[in-house]
């Protein structure tokens, strides 16, 4: 074999190395992108979850009386059970039932008719609900064409 014979077919194993390594590469990578991206696993859910007015209460604690920010924003009351929704220290209301935890050291107590019960550190408050006021004419009221005149 002559030196002019053997370039061409260097030349040749060159180029079918280099095609070799470029489908190589385009295998690697189809590889690592099909494959699925890894799952974090869900966080588990525990029994009671973290008060998110813990902290805005903490900042409250100093000598003295223990003081929370409590809003009666609406109740539900039957002879046996009640829902009561509260605003705690102007986190957005939730819904409570006797019993649960409002902030550290407070819990609800009860739920009555007009007004609920915590206890603060081993001290009861009533917290009156608003009232809603009645309209002055009850239920559906025709109009009268005089009144459709000033409106």
């Amino acid at each position: 074999m002559t030196t002019a014979t053997a370039r061409p077919f260097a030349k040749y194993i060159v180029h079918a190395v280099g095609l070799l390594l470029v489908v190589a590469g385009v295998a690697a990578w189809a590889h690592l992108l099909r494959q699925p991206a890894p799952h974090a696993a869900p966080a588990q859910v525990q029994g009671t979850q973290a008060d998110p007015t813990a902290d805005a209460l903490a900042a409250w604690f100093g000598p003295g009386e223990l003081r929370a920010n409590i809003a009666v924003k609406g109740l539900i009351k039957s002879a046996d059970q009640g829902v009561v929704v509260l605003a705690v220290n102007d986190a957005p209301a939730r819904p409570y039932q006797v019993g649960e935890a409002l902030a550290r050291s407070v819990t609800l107590k009860a739920i009555e008719a007009d007004a609920v019960v915590i206890d603060k550190a081993g001290t009861p408050e009533r917290i009156a609900a608003p009232v809603i006021p009645q309209p002055a004419t009850p239920g559906i009221v025709r109009a009268t064409p005089a009144d459709a005149a000033r409106q």
